[in-house]
């Protein structure tokens, strides 16, 4: 088992856009969303790895709640 520790987790906003509009607005839709962080991050790709793996860390706040019902791999924290 590899235990991963995450101190200050985020959520990361990705935009996209068809196509970039030099000097122009680019609008874009709804941004996706995932909890993030460089301890989350690793622990995504080892859990992709289908090797056991569980996530430590704090959360708190609206973003911590977001988090902790987001990731998809084993999560245990502290609030």
């Amino acid at each position: 088992m590899i235990l991963t520790i995450t101190l200050n987790p985020s959520i990361d906003m990705n935009y996209h856009i068809d196509k970039l509009k030099i000097n122009q607005v680019n609008r874009t839709g709804n941004p996706i969303m995932t909890a993030g962080g460089k301890g989350l991050n690793v622990t995504r790709v080892i859990h992709q790895n289908d090797e056991p793996v569980m996530a430590t860390g704090f959360l708190g706040g609206i973003t911590g709640t977001y988090i902790a019902q987001q990731p998809g791999f084993p999560l245990h924290i502290t609030r």
